[in-house]
């Protein structure tokens, strides 16, 4: 049964249906609110909640607008931005608990600095993607980590298809720009205060 069946049945209240499209689909929500708010704690409640207010909504989604699935990614990447604007939670690492990270044990050194190596080119990549804007984030989100094609990506996102390509564009150079200059920083040897 595809999706629309699905919701029609929603629409009467047909639990089966409802828990079938809890199924179908949470693993894929979950790995975009995951992505955009970088807790799992919170990117489960998103998607539950989501889930939820369809359940209690199920007339919000128009079939003749969007497919179910593009509809709610936008119903998702919402909530997330809701989450974002009210608790100010970006991807940031101290910077104590980046150096201890750093801070390897002899036994283990090789592999720890290969660990080390790869904790801190995510640290570089996840602060430059917190600080691109919020379109070109979400672009990234869905189109890289989420695999969608950028037809859908720029549906969700209400933006046309070329618009999605230069978000995607203007993000990439963003990132390597940010990342070169978070590597460049930390490889400056730091100056002693004067006097």
């Amino acid at each position: 049964m595809d999706d629309d069946n699905l919701m029609a049945l929603v629409r009467e209240g047909n639990h089966t249906a409802f828990a079938e499209l809890v199924n179908r689909h949470t693993q894929q929500f979950f790995a975009l609110a995951q992505r955009m708010v970088q807790d799992v704690g919170d990117a489960e409640d998103i998607v539950q909640n989501s889930f939820i207010k369809l359940w209690q909504r199920p007339a919000s989604w128009n079939s003749e607008k969007s497919q179910f699935s593009t509809w709610f990614y936008r119903v998702i990447l919402n909530a997330c931005h809701d989450h974002q604007r009210k608790h100010k939670r970006w991807v940031k690492l101290d910077q104590p608990v980046l150096e201890a990270s750093m801070k390897p044990v002899a036994s283990e050194q090789v592999l720890l600095e290969q660990q080390q190596s790869e904790s801190l080119q995510q640290h570089y990549l996840e602060t430059a993607i917190a600080g691109l804007p919020s379109s070109q984030r979400d672009a990234l989100n869905l189109v890289v980590y989420s695999a969608l094609p950028q037809k859908q990506a720029a549906e969700i996102m209400g933006v046309s298809l070329k618009a999605i390509e230069s978000l995607l564009v203007r993000a990439k150079r963003g990132l390597a720009k940010q990342v070169a200059e978070a590597k460049l920083a930390d490889a400056l040897p730091k100056t002693a205060e004067l006097d």
